[in-house]
């Protein structure tokens, strides 16, 4: 402890602060002078053996993301990277697998987080930081007390602690016990607005669709829930803010057998959760830390150092605008493919429909009209009109090649990349349209109320 002394304080070992506080619960005044005349300090030692046996587990699982860590932060000078280990997401992971037993079952995971890598960089760029922080608390639930938020241990006990879900860790918990990833992403991607005719076993039915649009107005919480975060935008703050810690949904399967075909729950497409699985057609990955992710995407074998000498102020000043503006359009393209499907039918944007659709100054404009209806008090006209144009123009190079819909095959043809929100525009039209195709027309309007 740097410039820190020990003279006149008396160290309370865990079971002695243990029984204090538990004596304290009858005697809340006497906790609140107590926890001020305390002084709390995190004091950094090494693992013991039997620590370390328990952890084993997650070592292991994450060695190959950790060295590609080490790799960009070693040749700048870092002396160390910052992980935070969670036990906790293996336990839970293990209390859902005994629930389910030896059945086949599903797993919803729902809270704010992101993969492994993005929570990696996120710490070991902020050596201020350990990745547990208090959540927003009442003030009169905080009077007489210290600075809680000055140090998340100052308030122990009087205050709610968290941290940021590592999916990628929950998602290797559970293919240790048999599970497998069916779907991650936004927790949005939860929405399906058209109807889904399914067939299980000999039997044919029509689920409906269901879209929280249509049910409430343009509050937050609705611009929030898709996507869209106000206290970020730039008429509300200083611009952007990088949202990749978000909600998200991680949606598990423990299969019958491990040979059972994955089944089409939700049809938005997945995001992933290792870099080494980003989709090849995004031109850069949103859900990273902007600076993080430019790097890594410099030419193959450019030195770290040799990047960052690249990067000028313009670049660096754009990054964080660009990068958080593509992740929240990223979940709009795929909100807005569902709802163009659920409105107005697959036909409507096969190709030949959307070139006519681009190409007819009438069709166009009446489009243009619905969707703005829809969807431009949550997200505005400009990105509305700019992404709807970008989506149709993919829709219409889709093709047919040999009699078969090359749509089932878009995400591979793409030969070019583009941004997130294109590619997965067109991967959640083929979902709907193509592969399974199940997706019909909505029976209800999808509109916000007037």
């Amino acid at each position: 402890f740097t410039g820190c002394t020990m003279e006149d304080v008396v160290v309370l070992p865990r079971q002695v602060y243990q029984q204090l506080r538990h004596e304290f619960r009858d005697a809340p005044q006497v906790e609140v002078l107590f926890l001020a005349k305390m002084q709390t300090r995190q004091v950094p030692v090494a693992l013991s053996q039997k620590r370390c046996g328990e952890l084993s587990w997650w070592m292991s699982t994450h060695k190959e993301r950790i060295h590609r860590l080490l790799d960009i932060y070693r040749p700048l000078g870092y002396p160390a990277i910052q992980l935070l280990v969670r036990p906790g997401e293996r336990d839970f992971v293990e209390l859902a697998d005994c629930l389910v037993g030896p059945n086949r079952g599903f797993m919803l995971s729902i809270d704010y987080g992101a993969s492994f890598e993005a929570l990696g960089h996120s710490l070991s760029v902020d050596p201020l930081s350990d990745g547990i922080f208090i959540p927003p608390v009442p003030q009169e639930l905080l009077q007489d007390l210290p600075d809680c938020y000055s140090s998340w241990p100052v308030c122990a006990g009087r205050v709610d602690w968290t941290t940021f879900v590592d999916f990628t860790n929950v998602a290797a918990a559970g293919e240790l016990l048999g599970w497998r990833t069916l779907m991650y992403g936004p927790q949005s991607a939860l929405e399906h607005m058209s109807r889904r005719n399914v067939t299980v076993g000999d039997r044919s039915y029509s689920v409906p669709g269901y879209g929280v649009l249509s049910k409430t107005w343009a509050s937050r919480h609705l611009q929030n829930w898709y996507g869209r975060e106000t206290l970020a935008s730039s008429s509300e703050s200083a611009g952007w803010e990088q949202r990749w810690t978000s909600f998200k949904a991680l949606l598990m399967e423990k299969p019958a057998t491990p040979a059972q075909p994955k089944p089409s729950i939700i049809a938005a497409p997945s995001w992933h959760l290792d870099n080494l699985e980003a989709d090849p057609c995004w031109k850069f990955d949103p859900t990273s830390l902007p600076l993080a992710d430019w790097v890594a995407r410099r030419q193959p074998g450019t030195d770290v150092r040799e990047a960052m000498n690249q990067l000028t102020k313009e670049i660096s000043d754009g990054l964080g605008r660009t990068y958080s503006d593509a992740y929240e359009e990223a979940q709009l393209a795929v909100r807005l493919v569902d709802w163009l499907v659920a409105t107005e039918g697959c036909d409507n944007f096969r190709p030949a429909a959307a070139s006519s659709l681009l190409n007819s100054e009438g069709l166009w404009l009446s489009l243009r009209r619905r969707v703005l209806k829809a969807w431009e008090g949550i997200w505005g006209a400009e990105p509305l009109e700019r992404l709807l144009t970008a989506l149709l123009r993919r829709f219409e190079r889709l093709g047919e090649e040999g009699g078969r819909q090359a749509t089932e095959l878009a995400g591979v043809r793409s030969a070019k990349t583009a941004s997130p929100a294109e590619c997965l525009g067109q991967q959640a039209y083929v979902a709907l349209c193509s592969t399974p195709g199940d997706s019909v027309r909505a029976r209800a309007p999808l509109y916000p109320p007037e």
